[in-house]
């Protein structure tokens, strides 16, 4: 009995309080009121969210790297804005606003005559089904550069499955639509649960920049603190 009680205590599984979010896009999950978590990863990225009330939730992101080599217009950062809410145990809608003010890094060129905007806002639409811990998320919308809408729409699918006790495997999928270029962005991995910590490893694939990294993606490691 001894022995049954100590290996029950080694795959306890902890309280999964991560299920508002993936890699870098979010569920339709509200964050709890009150409630938030602290993102770093790779050291540069530093992000941060929280649960005003039961169903709006703030947040943000800065790139420390950014900060000494982003060209006039300040480093990359991004702030945002949720509302959602759940239907049902397994039902939750909900809509976003997010802006990305993305610099052009120094030494990377830049097509003579191209006017680069001085931020991006997207929009999207999100429905969640399932729960915390086994959840898949489509969210569809716009961008706007502050003078003109994209040509195309925007796409984001996330999913989540805990596989073991303390292990989740996450996904996470844009897809930028434009008549000239859609741009595809993949990521994979999974998420180790602690109670108040959770690390994250996986990989982060595109065929124009993560590929200058290695042949098959950018690896990257991420730690979320709850508070």
């Amino acid at each position: 009995m001894v022995k049954g009680r100590r290996l029950s205590a080694r795959v306890k599984r902890s309280n999964n309080t991560y299920g508002s979010h993936y890699f870098a896009s979010f569920s339709a999950i509200p964050l709890r009121k009150q409630s938030g978590f602290y993102k770093n990863t790779m050291v540069s990225l530093n992000a941060v969210s929280y649960g005003l009330t039961e169903h709006l939730s703030v947040g943000g992101s800065l790139d420390l790297v950014s900060l000494i080599r982003a060209r006039d217009g300040g480093p990359v950062y991004t702030g945002r804005i949720q509302l959602s809410g759940s239907a049902s145990e397994v039902f939750h809608l909900g809509a976003s606003v997010t802006y990305l003010n993305a610099r052009v890094p120094v030494g990377a060129s830049v097509p003579e005559g191209t006017t680069i905007p001085p931020g991006i806002f997207t929009g999207l639409a999100m429905f969640t089904i399932g729960n915390r811990d086994y959840q898949l998320t489509l969210a569809g919308g716009l961008t706007h550069d502050g003078q003109r809408t994209g040509e195309g729409p925007v796409f984001n699918f996330g999913g989540a499955a805990r596989a073991f006790p303390n292990i989740m495997f996450v996904t996470e999928h844009w897809v930028f639509t434009d008549p000239d270029r859609d741009f595809l962005a993949h990521s994979f991995g999974f998420r180790i649960l602690g109670d108040e910590l959770a690390i994250d490893l996986g990989l982060a694939y595109d065929r124009e920049f993560t590929t200058k990294v290695t042949a098959v993606g950018m690896p990257f490691l991420s730690a979320t603190l709850n508070f």
